[in-house]
C-alpha cells in the first residue's frame, strides 16, 4: 500500500518529508483548498440543477433574486456593487429577469437616470423554489452535525464573508 499525501502539497514540505505534505501546514493553504473544493462541488455536483422551470433563473441570476428578496429594492448601481459584477454583466442578468417578469425595473425618483430593481411575486415564488432546491441537500450534508457546529459554520461562513466584502470594495 503506498503512503497518500495527507493535505495539498507545498514544494517545501515535500522536500523536507521526502514527498509527503506534513499536517502541520499554514491554515490559510487549508482554509484556501477548503474553499477552492467547496464550490467546485456545490456548483458542480449539489447545485448544478434545481433552479426550476424557468430558463431565465440560473447560478448566475438567482444570487440577483437572493439579494432583492433579503435586502429589497436596490439600485442597479448597489446591485452591481453587492453582486461583485462590472454594470453591463448585472445589466444583463436584470434584463434577463425582467424579461420573465421576475423583477420590476423602474427610473428612480430622485434621480431618473438610475433604475430601481425589485422583485416581483413570481420572482420570490422562483427564489424559494430554488432555495428549497438547494437546501434540500445541505439538510442531508448537515443532519448528523450538531446545532452548534451548524450555527458556527454559518456564523464564520456569514464573518468571511463580511469581511470579504470589505476587502474587495
Amino acid at each position: 500500500m503506498t503512503e497518500r499525501p495527507i493535505g495539498p502539497i507545498d514544494d517545501d514540505a515535500t522536500v523536507a518529508t521526502g514527498g509527503l505534505a506534513t499536517a502541520t501546514q499554514d491554515p490559510l493553504h487549508s482554509l484556501e483548498k477548503q474553499i477552492t473544493l467547496l464550490v467546485r462541488r456545490t456548483m458542480e455536483s449539489v447545485w448544478s440543477h434545481g433552479y426550476g422551470a424557468n430558463d431565465a433563473v440560473d447560478r448566475y441570476t438567482y444570487p440577483v433574486l437572493m439579494l432583492l428578496d433579503d435586502e429589497g429594492a436596490l439600485s442597479l448601481t448597489a446591485l452591481t456593487g453587492k453582486l461583485g459584477v462590472s454594470k453591463p454583466t448585472a445589466s444583463r442578468q436584470v434584463s434577463r429577469l425582467s424579461r420573465a417578469g421576475l423583477v420590476d425595473v423602474s427610473p428612480r425618483e430622485r434621480d431618473p437616470r438610475s433604475v430601481s430593481v425589485t422583485l416581483t411575486p413570481a420572482g420570490l415564488a422562483a427564489r424559494e423554489q430554488v432555495r428549497e432546491a438547494r437546501l434540500a441537500p445541505l439538510r442531508e450534508v448537515i443532519a448528523h452535525w450538531p446545532t452548534h457546529d451548524r450555527d458556527s459554520l454559518a456564523e464564520l461562513l456569514d464573518r468571511f464573508n463580511t469581511d470579504l466584502d470589505l476587502f474587495v470594495r
